[in-house]
C-alpha cells in the first residue's frame, strides 16, 4: 500500500502559519515573507521553511515570488481569495479594467453570468487559470484605458466601453449578431458611444457604431478617412448583412 504523505505541520511550520493568519495576510511577495520569518526568527533556512509550506500546500504560488496563505481553517485547502483580489495581486498595477462580460452582464446586456474574468491592462495578453479560477487577459495601449468607473472599488468599464468592446471581441460574446441584438435592448447614451468610437481609432468600430447610432458624425469621419470606398468585411458574425451606407459586409 502506498503511504499517504504527511501534511500536518511541524512547531515551525506551525508557528508561521500562526503569524500570517494573526497578521491576515491573503498573499504574500517572497521577499516579504523571508523578512518576516527573519524578523520573528522563525527559522534560519527561509527558503527551505518556504519550500516545506509549499509542499504541505499552505502556500500556494500565484505567480513567481507571490504566495497565497491558505489558512487552517480551510478544510478543503483552498485561499479566501476572490477573482478581484487575485486579478490585483497578479496585474500589481492600477492600469486595467474589468470589462467584456463580466461588464455586459453588469450592465444588463445579458443575465448569463461569465465563468471566467476578462481583464483588460497593459501588462499582459494570456488565458490564465489561478487557484482554480479562469481570467483572460487582454493587452491594450494606456490610451485605452478609458470609459472606466469603479464598481466595488474595482474599475470596470462603464456602459458605452463595454459596447465598444463588445463590438470589438464580440466571438467572447456570442458573436456579433447576438451582441447588436443585446445592446438593441438596452438604454445608453448614444453621443458618448459615438466620442468613444472616434477615441477608439478602429475602422471596424466606428461602422459598427455608425450602423448602431446613424451618427452623421462619424458618417463625416469615415468619408474623411476615405473609409467608405470600401467594404469592411466581418467574418463568423452568425448572420449576413450588406449595408451599403456604412460599407460593412457581415458574413
Amino acid at each position: 500500500m502506498e503511504k499517504t504523505k504527511d501534511l500536518s505541520l511541524t512547531p515551525t511550520q506551525g508557528r508561521l502559519q500562526s503569524i500570517l493568519e494573526y497578521k491576515k495576510y491573503k498573499i504574500i511577495k517572497r521577499n516579504e515573507l523571508i523578512s518576516l520569518i527573519s524578523k520573528f526568527k522563525i527559522s534560519k533556512n527561509p527558503r527551505y521553511l518556504i519550500k516545506s509550506m509549499l509542499q504541505k500546500k499552505r502556500l500556494v504560488s500565484l505567480k513567481r515570488g507571490n504566495y497565497a496563505i491558505i489558512p487552517i481553517s480551510s478544510i478543503d485547502k483552498t485561499a479566501r481569495i476572490d477573482s478581484f483580489e487575485i486579478n490585483e495581486h497578479f496585474l500589481e498595477s492600477d492600469e486595467y479594467y474589468i470589462g467584456l462580460y463580466n461588464a455586459f452582464n453588469l450592465h444588463g446586456f445579458t443575465e448569463q453570468i461569465p465563468n471566467k474574468m476578462f481583464v483588460f491592462n497593459t501588462k499582459y495578453s494570456a488565458d490564465r487559470e489561478i487557484l482554480g479560477l479562469k481570467f483572460k487577459f487582454f493587452k491594450i495601449k494606456k490610451d485605452k484605458l478609458f470609459g472606466i468607473f469603479k464598481e466595488y472599488k474595482y474599475p470596470h468599464s462603464d456602459k458605452e466601453r463595454t459596447i465598444i468592446d463588445a463590438l470589438d471581441y464580440p466571438e467572447y460574446l456570442g458573436g456579433l449578431s447576438e451582441v447588436i441584438d443585446r445592446i438593441k435592448t438596452v438604454k445608453y447614451d448614444k453621443n458618448k458611444l459615438v466620442k468613444y468610437a472616434i477615441r477608439y481609432k478602429s475602422i471596424k468600430v466606428i461602422k459598427l457604431a455608425g450602423l448602431l447610432t446613424r451618427s452623421n458624425k462619424l458618417l463625416k469621419l469615415l468619408k474623411k478617412k476615405k473609409a467608405l470606398s470600401y467594404y469592411t468585411t466581418i467574418k463568423k458574425t452568425r448572420t449576413k448583412l450588406l449595408d451599403k451606407k456604412w460599407k460593412i459586409r457581415l458574413i
